[in-house]
């Protein structure tokens, strides 16, 4: 019950902060130009399948814009608290440490689902009035992986606030990490693919085309792009339609790895960062 304390807390200051409510009115706002973008000619409809699996829905709106509200939300969730005192005040009550980290994460994860469900909803509702044949399971579901996305980000964000002693090291954290997971990422992967598209040196324990799967699936944002993208084309977990077995087999495999890297996400970052946190003094 402490946790859920905790979580319910953070919820709900998390909530009424200026931060959220404007990132609330961005997200609507830039989900909105998306869809009157791709909208369709007259007497044409959009399919739910395109609008989400568009190039501005899901690489340059959801892991971009996704990962920065979540880290701008959560990269003070306990430096804070802890450089303003009152983390002692919450310490004082029966809450353990892990209850703190972990409560600051269910409740910052709470918190900005708020602006990526209406963010999302808002906008849909409008579309299905007019050209978008939307189907609500396929458009539910993209919602709750992209919730599943923010959660990630969310802890390694409160992981990191939880390991440093200071709001200036919190910030520039929350900036590294995004600058290394979103624009970074794909600037050293792209001489990597030229490099190893011929199969990679001879040292190297794994092929080139291994370890450029393991470089995609490791960065929360990849992990992603798998799942949704097989979610969106109805093929997720449908081995039957891959074409052969092998290929089936393999894309099940990368699926499973992808949900398997986000879960890890989700937990070895708030680990790590109470395990700093348990020594810490206050």
């Amino acid at each position: 019950m402490s946790l859920e304390a905790v979580a319910r807390k953070d919820f709900q200051d998390a909530v009424r902060s200026r931060w959220l409510l404007g990132l609330t009115a961005f997200f609507v706002l830039l989900v909105s130009v998306v869809v009157y973008l791709v909208r369709p000619g007259e007497g044409q409809t959009l399919s739910t399948s395109a609008l989400l699996g568009s190039v501005f829905i899901r690489d340059a709106l959801v892991t971009t814009l996704i990962p920065l509200i979540a880290l701008v939300v959560s990269y003070n969730a306990v430096v804070g608290e802890r450089e303003s005192g009152s983390l002692k005040l919450l310490l004082a009550l029966p809450h353990s440490r892990g209850d703190v980290v972990f409560g600051k994460v269910a409740g910052r994860a709470g918190a900005i689902a708020v602006p990526v469900s209406v963010g999302f909803l808002l906008p849909g509702l409008v579309a299905a009035i007019g050209p978008l044949s939307l189907r609500p399971f396929t458009f539910v579901g993209y919602i709750l992986l992209t919730l599943l996305l923010s959660a990630a980000f969310v802890a390694i964000a409160v992981g990191f606030s939880a390991a440093v002693a200071s709001n200036r090291l919190a910030i520039g954290g929350a900036v590294g990490l995004y600058f290394l997971f979103v624009p970074l990422w794909g600037a050293i992967q792209f001489p990597l693919q030229l490099y190893l598209g011929t199969g990679g040196p001879d040292w190297l324990p794994i092929s080139g085309s291994s370890l450029l799967e393991f470089l995609r699936l490791v960065n929360p944002t990849g992990s992603f792009k798998i799942v949704s993208g097989e979610f969106v084309n109805g093929v997720l977990f449908a081995a039957g339609q891959a074409g052969t077995e092998a290929a089936g087999r393999y894309a099940t495999q990368m699926e499973i790895a992808a949900f398997a890297m986000l879960g890890a996400w989700l937990l070895v970052p708030p680990l790590l960062g109470l395990w700093r946190f348990e020594g810490a003094d206050l």
